[in-house]
């Protein structure tokens, strides 16, 4: 298994967010990421739509975090950003599959997903992360 870009680039973009003490532009974004920020800003839509990114216009205007970082949960972040849900594979989120593997399976999303649940952007940003 492996994480998209996506959910690289925008826990990147969220850690930085969160030490930051007003709006940042999609250009320091850009700079302080490596990625363009065209690319960015799809990420940042989709943090926006959880509601975890608003964007501000005007010349003192940016990206900043809608929430505080102690109430955004990884979990929520990731899920979002991932194309897949993080299901690993698709007897994951069937009912009633017979698959003999699928209980395994189900075991690594159930862990996976707690650990993910359990962090919040705080314990990132501030790398108290356990």
């Amino acid at each position: 298994m492996k994480i998209s870009s996506k959910t690289h680039y925008g826990v990147q973009v969220l850690s930085f967010l969160a030490v930051s003490e007003k709006p940042v532009s999609a250009k320091e974004l850009e700079k302080c990421t490596g990625v363009s920020s065209k690319y960015l800003e799809k990420v940042l839509k989709i943090l926006s739509d959880i509601n975890v990114v608003s964007a501000t216009r005007g010349a003192n205007g940016g990206y900043s975090l809608s929430r505080n970082a102690e109430q955004i949960r990884m979990g929520e972040v990731v899920r979002a950003l991932e194309e897949d849900n993080m299901e690993i594979i698709d007897c994951v989120a069937k009912s009633g599959c017979c698959c003999p593997s699928s209980k395994l399976w189900k075991k690594l999303f159930d862990g996976i997903n707690e650990i993910l649940d359990g962090v919040t952007l705080k314990e990132i940003s501030e790398g108290t992360i356990l």
